[in-house]
């Protein structure tokens, strides 16, 4: 049997999520009719192929249709990704220390972990490639990375595609913080477009600040998506018509660069406020910040638990002493600067 690492724990008694990297939703009230809408069809299934809500995403990100797969969560895709393409025994490519529903997923269908360590918090992809090799399937990149919050541009990640596909492998970059890092920079958009054999995952949970509804989305050339999509059959109905009209219409609103404005203008708030205190971090290009507690991680996160706070221990990641925070919202500042003693961070103008 295949031991799995809880990730997600209870919640309930938790005031201040620091934990989960949600971002404040502000288009609660814009969704409030088409939500009404939907409730009223809430008797009827929704349409298993998610068309109306693929078609307006894909004409968004200016794709096909027929190169978008929506799901229940990246979490499902990427579980549904394993299931196509790693056979029992196959092998996936991964940073050592990383988003763990790579490897949960991967490990649920029988394959093999081959880890790739950091490099001063980054990705270092001239290890993947030195992995990279006979029996390796899949290969997940996060970017930004999660839980360091580097950034790498799309040269580099483009390098990297190219190089897992001379080595027959599909590489599988995980975009879901990718809004506050830049798209027009740092994203692979533009060669999913043109049909780079990779696929990149995209959430609503972050940017958007739709994480109650669970949805998401892979791209990538349409043969890929297609046998992505086989699999997801064994599993119909997997997106409900909350959000797949929700998803659909927030990319409307043009909300989303506002929400990123603010979080950026929070984070460099903390920055400044850590460099003041001599306290180490990673340089964030998402909605949080990892950083090294003056005084030590279990004494934070002690003292977290003691204000019904929490936060993310990152040893789990193969980072002893390291602490990620969710920045989402303006009370998460203050919370967490609250629970280091420091002075308020204003919000810093770039």
């Amino acid at each position: 049997m295949t031991k799995l690492h809880t990730y997600n724990t209870c919640d309930r008694h938790i005031k201040h999520r620091l934990h989960l990297n949600e971002t404040d939703s502000t288009v609660i009230q814009p969704l409030q009719t088409c939500f009404e809408e939907e409730f009223a069809r809430i008797s009827i299934y929704p349409d298993p192929e998610n068309r109306t809500a693929t078609e307006k995403i894909a004409h968004y990100y200016r794709l096909s249709p027929d190169q978008l797969l929506m799901g229940n969560g990246v979490d499902e895709i990427i579980l549904l990704i394993c299931l196509t393409f790693l056979q029992y025994g196959g092998q996936a490519l991964l940073s050592a220390s990383t988003f763990p529903g790579y490897q949960t997923a991967a490990r649920l269908v029988g394959g093999h972990c081959l880890w790739v360590p950091l490099d001063a918090g980054r990705c270092d992809l001239q290890a993947y490639r030195q992995r990279a090799g006979r029996g390796v399937a899949l290969a997940f990149l996060c970017n930004p990375h999660n839980p360091t919050g580097t950034v790498m541009d799309r040269q580099a990640v483009t390098a990297f595609i190219e190089c897992m596909n001379r080595h027959d492998i599909i590489p599988i970059v995980d975009e879901a913080y990718i809004h506050f890092a830049g798209e027009e920079r740092c994203s692979v958009l533009p060669a999913i477009r043109q049909g780079a054999r990779a696929i990149m995952l995209r959430t609503f949970s972050k940017a958007f600040g739709l994480a109650g509804i669970r949805v998401g989305f892979a791209a990538g050339p349409a043969d890929v998506i297609a046998a992505v999509a086989r699999s997801a059959q064994a599993l119909p109905f997997r997106v409900n018509r909350f959000a797949q009209r929700l998803a659909a219409e927030v990319l409307t609103l043009g909300a989303v660069d506002a929400t990123v404005a603010r979080v950026r203008g929070w984070l460099r708030g903390i920055m400044t406020a850590f460099d003041a205190a001599g306290i180490p971090y990673m340089p964030s290009a998402a909605n949080f910040i990892c950083f090294k507690p003056p005084y030590g991680s279990e004494a934070l996160l002690a003292r977290a638990q003691t204000n019904a706070t929490r936060v993310r221990d990152c040893a789990p990641f193969g980072m002893p002493g390291w602490i990620r925070a969710s920045i989402g919202h303006e009370s998460d500042r203050d919370n967490l600067l609250a629970l280091l003693r420091l002075p308020g961070a204003a919000v810093v103008e770039p």
